[in-house]
C-alpha cells in the first residue's frame, strides 16, 4: 500500500510541477506578446491564421499535419499545441466545416440497428436546420421549406 500511496504522491507533485511551469510560461508568453509593436503583432497574427487556414480550411488535414507539415514544428510541439488551445481549436473547425457542407444536403437518413428507419430525399425548396436542445442534450433536425432562403 505504501509504493501506492508514494506513487500517487509522485503522480501530484508532477502534477503540480506541470502546473507551475504551463503558468510561467504563459506569463512569459503574455509579456512577450504585450511587448511587441502594433505591427509586429499584426504580423504573427497574420502567419499564424495564414498557416491554420491552409491546414484547416484548405489542406483540411490532422492536427499532426498541421503542426509538423503546415507550421514546420517538430513532435516536442504536440503537447504545447494542446496546453494553447489548438488542438481544441482544431476539432471545431473540422466539425464546423462538416456542418457548414451538411446545408447542401438532398437527402437525410436516420439509420440504426434495424437499418434504413427514416429517409427523406428534398424537394428543390427544401433544406436541413439543427438546433440543440436541453442543456444540448437533444438534437432536433428540421427538414425546413423556403426559411432557408432568408440566410442567402
Amino acid at each position: 500500500m505504501n509504493d501506492k500511496k508514494r506513487l500517487f504522491e509522485g503522480l501530484d507533485e508532477l502534477r503540480e510541477i506541470q502546473q507551475a511551469v504551463r503558468a510561467e510560461y504563459e506569463a512569459k508568453n503574455d509579456a512577450w506578446w504585450n511587448g511587441l509593436t502594433e505591427e509586429e503583432r499584426e504580423d504573427a497574427f497574420y502567419a499564424v491564421i495564414k498557416r491554420m487556414h491552409k491546414a484547416e480550411v484548405e489542406d483540411r488535414g490532422t492536427y499532426r499535419w498541421a503542426l509538423y507539415d503546415v507550421f514546420g514544428f517538430d513532435p516536442g510541439m504536440y503537447g504545447r499545441g494542446m496546453d494553447c488551445g489548438y488542438m481544441s481549436l482544431h476539432n471545431i473547425i473540422y466539425d464546423g466545416l462538416e456542418l457548414e457542407a451538411m446545408n447542401g444536403v438532398t437527402r437525410f437518413e436516420v439509420i440504426d440497428e434495424e437499418g434504413r428507419t427514416y429517409v427523406n430525399h428534398f424537394n428543390e425548396d427544401q433544406r436541413i436546420k439543427f438546433s440543440l436542445q436541453d442543456d444540448d442534450k437533444t438534437l432536433k433536425v428540421f427538414i425546413d421549406s423556403n426559411s432557408w432562403k432568408e440566410d442567402l
